[in-house]
């Protein structure tokens, strides 16, 4: 299992709330709590998104 940087990440996260009412991710923000906010399908746009699918 690989590990996405944070510029990485970020464009990622951004890409998948895009539309969801979901606020991207603050500057100070710890990623797990930018996770916590993902509603499912979000999460699951993320996740497909970092995967490379």
């Amino acid at each position: 299992m690989s590990r996405a940087g944070r510029e990485r990440f970020d464009a990622a996260f951004n890409k998948a709330v895009a539309g969801t009412g979901v606020a991207p991710r603050g500057a100070q923000e710890k990623t797990r709590a930018a996770l916590g906010r993902l509603t499912k399908t979000a999460a699951r746009k993320l996740i497909t998104a970092l995967v490379g699918r």
